[in-house]
């Protein structure tokens, strides 16, 4: 460490300060003063409260959610060999996949159909970044359909006996 001083002052503070001994003691002594002192008072308990907030809404949120991952979009390749549409209008598909999760989901104009990866019975929760939309069951080999028009960022929570698992966020 190089200290650029003409006077010296900086090099002296610089050699104390390496000495943990010393600082401690100086830090101890700064402390003590009055304002010092109610100020890092202040900012600890600010600190302490924050950090309380923050583990209260941690246990509100499910840390245990695997995320599934985007791995077909019928928008980046827009002519599938051998899928019918079904609908007679636009459709697009999805497919995500976790480790051993996932969902594959059918997304038209007013609607979203899918199903569950392996075939299990389960629960859907289509959400908006600002609440749950919708919550239903799913039959017995994890189908589902949502009648809904599909409008800005959305995204799918499955549960089921495997676990939870939650796609990306897209803009359907």
């Amino acid at each position: 460490m190089s200290w650029h001083s003409t006077d010296g002052a900086d090099r002296s503070v610089a050699a104390r300060w390496a000495d943990d001994d010393h600082l401690g003691d100086e830090l101890v002594a700064a402390l003590a003063q009055g304002p010092l002192y109610d100020r890092v008072l202040g900012s600890a308990q600010t600190a302490f409260r924050a950090h309380r907030g923050m583990l209260a809404a941690r246990e509100d949120l499910d840390l245990d959610l695997l995320l599934l991952s985007l791995v077909y979009d019928s928008n980046e390749n827009p002519e599938p060999v051998g899928v019918r549409d079904r609908t007679g209008g636009q459709s697009r598909l999805l497919a995500f996949q976790g480790d051993e999760l996932g969902v594959e989901v059918e997304v038209g104009s007013a609607v979203i159909e899918g199903q569950l990866i392996p075939p299990r019975a389960g629960r859907i929760s289509l959400q908006s970044p600002e609440a749950v939309v919708t919550t239903l069951e799913t039959d017995a080999v994890g189908y589902f359909r949502i009648d809904i028009r599909p409008d800005g960022p959305l995204r799918l929570v499955c549960d089921s006996v495997d676990g939870t698992c939650v796609t990306q966020w897209l803009p359907w």
